[in-house]
């Protein structure tokens, strides 16, 4: 009876043992199943988003002052340009002198100098240069 129970008990460890042997083996296995199916994340750099700018614009410049006018910086869709020791107030960027003349006709009732500014590269330059380009 005793032998039978040493064998017992040697069965048992044997399979236990044998067990754990392939519970290891089967979880280092899933463990690379895994890291080859999943693959790095590298950090993935956005494109930079460049703005279409037109090199030559025209827009319509309906004051100059020297001082502050508040009344003019709440008017809706105001540019503002610091030129010459001159605050410069202009409506609109235009890709055509003709857009921005016909925006002009709509406003002059109420800016009454208004006029046509041309501007290349934010830098202001003459109608006549500016249609001849």
């Amino acid at each position: 009876m005793k032998n039978v129970f040493i064998v017992f008990l040697f069965c048992l460890m044997v399979f236990s043992c044998g067990k754990k042997e392939v519970e290891k083996e089967t979880t280092e296995s899933k463990e690379q199943e895994i890291e080859k199916v999943v693959p790095k994340l590298e950090k993935i750099e956005e494109p930079e988003i460049q703005e279409y700018v037109p090199e030559l614009i025209f827009t319509v410049q309906i004051a100059a002052l020297s001082k502050q006018n508040n009344n003019l910086y709440s008017i809706e869709g105001i540019n503002t340009y610091d030129e010459n020791g001159l605050t410069k107030f202009r409506l609109g960027d235009f890709e055509t002198y003709k857009e921005a003349r016909a925006f002009r006709l709509q406003i002059l009732k109420k800016y009454k100098g208004a006029f046509i500014q041309a501007l290349k590269n934010g830098e202001p330059i003459s109608i006549t240069e500016a249609l001849q380009n």
